[in-house]
């Protein structure tokens, strides 16, 4: 016991503890993030009821699901002007503020104007959440990152799990307040983490970065070596000597529209292939791909397979690439709804209860779901925080969320009327198509970025074509690398001081 007790404290003292704490308090937003995509799941089939205290039609209903994407976009671009200018941390707080709120006027809702009104309130939060991605992104070393971020999918799993859970025992209204808990405590989970030392020194504060990155990494070598890493992609940018906010002419760069491209066509994919759909309908949809089992109870092994695939992707991200991941999630996910349509077709026409097996259609869409948390959900999300340069890429951070979440919006909004216009099987159908395009872009276009640093992901990009984008300070200014593992900070501290004054000579 006294072993592992102290193997614990050194990993936090003198090993990735700190940053693993740091993603985690940061991610406590995504348990959120899952508890509003999750909850009209639970809440439309109780407005819909007779003895429901408010009473909505269809219309209505899908108003208030959709609702909660609608207002993502501006949450989205909100959140890239606030992490450009107020910092990542900062933002990830702020985060909680519209989610306490909304969750708060959902359940003391009397009508159903203070539930659309909660329900875009929460959904601007969601999409202020995008700074989560980003900030963990860059208080990350390269080889932990891809498991850091993966944190982010599993929180929004544990997210919906809950608020199924929840849904299934009790009314809609204590649900919401139980949901209001968990922002005020990602609220103040978020107070023990240090600012983006990135973000920092893009602001000229390079002795605070310093002073972060030791909090962070507590070696003052690797502290020293990660900021020289920093600053050298400043300069490369011209702005280590004069930070100033971005200039139009630096959204024009290689650099910045080539990721701006290709993972808008990987949220339109991720889209189209229909996961968000099963997610914000998640009852209503088992009972039109005519499952057999009880739709609570399916919706929430929706969940848990959802959770427990999360993980998975998780532990396979650090040792699969990010590609690999993604191809292969796509394809299975076009072969589970290519079955399914065509067990649609086959035995569509008849009653549920005289179809032969029946365990079919719920198999289909767990398995769906399951594969879709190995790359196709978590990485366009992840990879938001890895392909743009640094001075962008607070912008960036808003500006992309902000599309990914309208073309939710846009799914979730017609599903009701997709789910009348075309036959089960049609949709399907249009399911697999979408997530086999998908596989075809992911394999011809999607950068790999395991293990890569920030900077050598931003040099992908570039017009030269890439070259040596490994960072050469340690050899560069030999005379100011004399700190020691084991120094204090404010060693640290002054060798990166010096450094900068070496840069400015």
């Amino acid at each position: 016991m006294k072993n592992s007790f102290k193997t614990l404290w050194n990993t936090w003292q003198w090993g990735c503890g700190r940053t693993i704490m740091s993603a985690v308090a940061a991610h406590v937003n995504s348990i959120s993030v899952g508890m509003c995509q999750g909850f009209s799941a639970v809440l439309i089939p109780q407005l819909l009821d007779s003895n429901s205290s408010i009473l909505v039609n269809n219309v209505e209903a899908s108003w208030i699901a959709s609702l909660g994407v609608i207002s993502n976009p501006l949450g989205a671009m909100m959140s890239g002007v606030c992490m450009q200018t107020l910092g990542r941390k900062t933002t990830v707080q702020l985060t909680s503020i519209p989610f306490l709120i909304g969750w708060t006027i959902i359940g003391l809702a009397t009508d159903i104007t203070f539930l659309c009104l909660g329900r875009f309130i929460s959904g601007v939060a969601i999409g202020m959440s995008s700074a989560c991605y980003v900030y963990v992104a860059e208080v990350s070393l390269a080889k932990h990152r891809g498991v850091l971020s993966s944190f982010g999918p599993i929180f929004v799993s544990i997210g919906v799990l809950i608020v199924y859970s929840l849904g299934s025992i009790m009314p809609w209204q204590v649900v919401s307040i139980l949901c209001a808990l968990t922002s005020f405590l990602s609220f103040l989970s978020v107070n023990l983490t240090p600012e983006s030392p990135s973000w920092l020194a893009s602001k000229g504060r390079v002795a605070d970065a310093g002073k972060s990155l030791m909090w962070l990494r507590r070696k003052p070598s690797l502290a020293d070596k990660e900021l020289a890493e920093i600053l050298n992609n400043l300069a490369d940018g011209g702005d280590a000597d004069s930070p100033s906010a971005p200039a139009l002419r630096d959204f024009a760069t290689p650099a910045v529209w080539k990721p701006f491209l290709i993972l808008v066509c990987f949220f339109v994919l991720q889209e189209a292939s229909g996961i968000y759909i099963i997610l914000y309908y998640a009852v209503n949809f088992l009972q039109v791909a005519g499952s057999t089992v009880d739709s609570n109870v399916a919706s929430i092994a929706v969940a848990v397979l959802r959770l427990i695939m999360s993980v998975t992707g998780c532990v396979c991200i650090q040792h699969v690439n990010r590609r690999t991941m993604a191809v292969a999630s796509a394809v299975l996910m076009a072969a589970s709804m290519a079955a399914c349509g065509a067990y649609e077709s086959a035995y569509g026409p008849m009653l549920v209860d005289d179809r032969p097996y029946g365990w079919v259609p719920l198999a289909c869409i767990l398995f769906n779901v399951s594969v879709s948390m190995l790359g196709m959900v978590p990485l366009p999300w992840m990879m938001i925080g890895e392909l743009f340069p640094l001075k962008v890429r607070g912008i960036m951070g808003g500006l992309v969320p902000s599309l990914g979440y309208f073309f939710i919006f846009v799914t979730v909004k017609i599903s009701p009327g997709l789910m009348t216009a075309l036959t089960t099987d049609q949709i399907m159908w249009l399911f697999a198509a979408a997530a086999a395009a998908a596989a075809c872009f992911v394999a011809a276009f999607l950068p790999e970025t395991r293990g890569k640093t920030l900077l050598q992901i931003e040099k992908m990009f570039s017009s030269d074509g890439g070259g040596d984008a490994t960072c050469n300070s340690a050899a560069e200014y030999p005379e100011k690398w004399s700190s020691k593992p084991g120094g204090d900070p404010a060693t640290a501290v002054y060798t990166i001081s010096s450094l900068v004054e070496v840069r400015h000579k």
